[in-house]
């Protein structure tokens, strides 16, 4: 966004979930599908804001979080972290999250996905390309 200062844009934590070569999508009531994450409070830094997000979300603990990148999109600036999960590892719905899901990469889509995760997805980010 020009003329924008990167401190003046609203900060989100997402987080790319990978088991078994799939992907972990959350969706909220009547909306499409997305990835874990959301808005990182005041103060917080991104990684405790990806670990509580991903925790509130989907029940997932995880102790791998690993930044991959910071890319703006629509004037939010994403902090992306990824997790490689074990095959036991099952994501509940919980906070506003009403289902999720694991999807084969290759099977993301932007007909599946929310504007703002498909446009993520445009990015060929290492962790989302198969």
């Amino acid at each position: 966004m020009p003329g924008k200062n990167r401190r003046s844009l609203k900060a989100r934590a997402t987080i790319i979930c990978l088991r078994s070569g799939r992907v972990l999508l959350v969706r909220k009531k009547g909306g499409k599908w997305n990835f874990p994450g959301g808005t990182i409070e005041s103060g917080e830094h991104p990684i405790d804001a990806a670990a509580r997000e991903l925790k509130e979300e989907t029940s997932i603990r995880s102790l791998g979080l690993l930044q991959l990148c910071t890319l703006e999109v629509d004037g939010v600036l994403h902090h992306i972290f990824t997790a490689q999960l074990g095959d036991y590892a099952d994501a509940v719905a919980d906070n506003e999250i009403v289902a999720c899901k694991w999807v084969r990469r290759d099977a993301l889509t932007a007909t599946l996905l929310t504007p703002t995760a498909s446009a993520l997805m445009s990015r060929q980010l290492p962790a989302l390309t198969v």
